[in-house]
């Protein structure tokens, strides 16, 4: 691969990435409510969800996908029924949020609302939200099919190749979500200093993850 074609597969990477959707919803959604690390963890997460599909679709796991597309469909259906479990979630956090109170309640979709405290289990919940987030998507792999095939000799694949076109798939998502990070954590304090847009904010991104998860099933 010559650094032409790299540059051609790190653009498409980045627009991948850079593309709105739930991921970018989680990620955030994490950051504001707990901190930077919660972020960051949360973008580690989903760049090795990201990386288990690129990894699957060189060893052939788009091909059973369209073998078996009941496979696939399970998966698609399986995400959108944990958007909806998200936006639950957080509906039911911003319903209990006291705009009377500086400090308010945050949405953790794995934990009790008393929990937000408790840092390492809003931890964990950044980390196996964007996880799943990730993996809950096989048009990753389609994706990444349609991607890699411009790349890949049709003879083989070598180690050093397939090594280029993963840690490829996997810095640049990593990066992407720092970055964006980064910036949330800079824009955090002007857009959560008053409740009542805490509350819209919470209520905007439940509608995003219930319009997503319509989405992925009415046009799978």
């Amino acid at each position: 691969m010559n650094l032409y074609e790299w540059l051609s597969l790190a653009l498409v990477c980045f627009l991948g990435a850079a593309t709105p959707g739930p991921s970018l919803a989680v990620i955030l959604g994490h950051t504001y409510k707990t901190n930077a690390v919660a972020g960051r963890l949360a973008s580690v997460a989903h760049a090795s969800a990201i990386f288990l599909y690129a990894l699957g679709t060189i060893l052939g796991l788009s091909k059973l996908f369209v073998a078996f597309p009941v496979v696939a469909n399970t998966l698609i259906i399986l995400g959108a029924l944990y958007l909806l479990y998200i936006a639950v979630n957080i509906l039911i956090s911003a319903q209990k949020l006291n705009i009377d109170n500086v400090e308010v309640l945050d949405h953790i979709s794995n934990a009790e609302l008393n929990a937000t405290n408790n840092k390492a289990d809003s931890y964990k919940s950044a980390i196996a939200e964007a996880f799943l987030i990730g993996f809950l998507n096989p048009k990753l792999a389609f994706f990444f099919l349609a991607l890699f095939s411009q790349f890949i000799p049709s003879e083989n694949m070598t180690i050093a190749l397939a090594s280029i076109l993963l840690s490829t798939v996997f810095f640049i998502d990593l990066f992407w979500y720092l970055f964006v990070v980064s910036i949330a954590i800079q824009a955090k304090r002007r857009l959560t200093a008053s409740p009542t847009i805490k509350v819209w904010l919470l209520r905007t991104q439940a509608l995003i993850f219930i319009l997503i998860a319509a989405n992925s099933v009415i046009w799978r």
